[in-house]
């Protein structure tokens, strides 16, 4: 993935560009509709998480270190949302958009005696039962 979209600055292989692109006008239809769609710029993070970020002391280094693994925590929730099906009709790219708050589900760690496993409850082993949930 070397090649810029002109418009997002989305990195893309050279074979993503669309067939009316020209050798020096790359164009590419999988990010940002050739300019047509223009998302706002990121928030600043609260001063805490920011702090995180650009901090040189033991914790911050740890925190950029495993960054990676404290969001795929979120892999162990179920996303809930309320989708606003107004703009899912239509040609291009399918469109996730949500209305009103975007919130993750998650429950304890065992099942209730007698319910299925769920969430991250899944991928739990329980040595007291000598069994794994999945």
């Amino acid at each position: 993935m070397d090649v810029l979209c002109p418009n997002c600055k989305a990195l893309h292989w050279m074979d993503e560009k669309l067939t009316r692109s020209s050798k020096k006008n790359h164009l590419f239809g999988t990010c940002c509709l050739q300019g047509k769609i223009r998302l706002p710029l990121l928030i600043t993070p609260p001063p805490p998480l920011q702090a995180l970020y650009d901090g040189n002391d033991d914790q911050s280094k740890s925190f950029r270190a495993h960054s990676r693994e404290y969001n795929a925590t979120n892999a162990f929730t179920s996303l809930g949302a309320t989708l606003d099906k107004r703009v899912l009709s239509g040609k291009g790219p399918t469109s996730f958009t949500i209305h009103g708050e975007l919130r993750h589900r998650i429950g304890s760690l065992q099942p209730v005696p007698g319910e299925h496993a769920s969430y991250a409850q899944l991928y739990i082993y329980d040595p007291k039962f000598l069994k794994l949930y999945y």
